[in-house]
């Protein structure tokens, strides 16, 4: 008895398994961006970051230890902020809240020609601090859910209703036009004007102007700095005002912001502020001589720019967010295509030489 069946010879198999990874690698093309590449956009749930900036040379500010002397005194110093950003809770698939601290303090002061270090008079080097958490869409870097931002640490947060516009990132491949930026320490929300492009750290960055208007902080913040109470003696001589009449006086803030962003990722690579405090008199008190209405005491005018430690770490973490996807969207699907057509055509070409073979080729058994 003969059986007629034939016998599929690996040859024979190697058409219709090329045939079905060339699909499958087809299907990997197709699918591997938008499942893995859009993930990968999202704002990360690690996010840990510290940047420092230092003022600059010139830099002018109240020496708070003058605030127990008979008279108010402003130097000539160096300042230094720090900065450090990381995720909290609430965080998942949809959205992540960053906590940002932000400390500005007194680095040394030149005081009677010497340069001293604040600890040496007193034991006040803290300028302004504050902690800041926003939750943010994971999509679109946008402030969603709660806000709150805490000037004191003696004092409870202050809860932000209605916040608008990035202040820590950006999204990844954000739109320059319309942008805007919500600044801490004013709670403005304001437009960031797009001036130019640049290359920093290897990364191409866009540059962006943010104007903050002079602001009254007594009226925004929770911080008991933004208000002095002094004898006038303290602050000067003033026509018409006794040495020993209590003034009050109010801290106004005013700055301009440059940000340097990063194209594709919209990581900040860099920063720089310009930054102009000064005590002025509450209304009441201006209103009663020009001298009073004209006078200005600073707390701080210098300009912050970051040191080039966080610029070069700020360009590698937005290179480390960039690449991942550039292979997931970019050359996992170009290789898995190519290869994918490369099967398909190899696979088909197998398969027609297989129905091609000679009757005579086909084995048999006999039992």
């Amino acid at each position: 008895m003969h059986d007629q069946r034939p016998r599929l010879s690996t040859r024979d198999l190697l058409g219709p398994t090329a045939v079905f990874f060339g699909a499958l690698l087809l299907a990997v093309a197709v699918a591997i961006g938008p499942l893995l590449g859009d993930d990968l956009r999202n704002v990360p749930l690690d996010v840990d970051q510290t940047r420092v900036a230092d003022g600059s040379d010139g830099t002018r500010l109240l020496d708070r230890c003058s605030l127990t002397d008979p008279r108010a005194r402003v130097a000539e110093g160096t300042v230094q902020q720090q900065r450090r950003i990381l995720t909290v809770r609430p965080a998942d698939g949809e959205v992540v809240t960053l906590q940002a601290g932000t400390a500005l303090g007194v680095d040394r002061l030149i005081v009677d020609g010497r340069s001293v270090e604040p600890d040496e008079t007193c034991s006040e080097p803290t300028i302004a601090a504050t902690l800041d958490r926003v939750t943010l869409d994971r999509r679109t870097a946008a402030p969603t859910g709660e806000s709150e931002v805490q000037y004191d640490d003696e004092r409870a947060a202050v809860p932000i209703t209605g916040r608008e516009g990035y202040t820590y990132l950006l999204p990844f491949g954000f739109d320059p036009d319309g942008a805007r930026y919500f600044d801490v320490v004013t709670r403005h929300s304001l437009p960031m004007t797009p001036v130019g492009t640049a290359t920093m750290g290897g990364r191409e960055v866009t540059h962006f102007v943010v104007e903050v208007p002079e602001t009254d902080l007594a009226a925004v913040q929770q911080d008991p700095r933004a208000v002095i109470e002094k004898p006038a003696s303290w602050f000067g001589e003033f026509p018409g005002v006794a040495p020993s009449d209590r003034l009050v006086a109010t801290l106004h803030h005013r700055a301009k912001r440059d940000l340097f962003v990063d194209q594709k990722t919209g990581v900040i690579v860099d920063e720089r502020a310009e930054i102009d405090e000064a005590y002025r008199f509450a209304p009441e008190v201006r209103a009663r001589n020009d001298r009073l209405a004209d006078y200005s005491l600073t707390n701080v005018r210098t300009t912050l720019s970051w040191d080039q430690q966080s610029v070069r770490e700020a360009a590698a973490y937005a290179s480390s967010r960039a690449w991942p996807v550039v292979v997931t969207t970019r050359v996992v699907p170009i290789v898995a295509g190519v290869l994918g057509v490369v099967l398909l055509a190899l696979g088909g070409r197998l398969i027609r030489l297989s129905g091609r073979r000679p009757a005579g080729s086909v084995r048999s058994t006999t039992g």
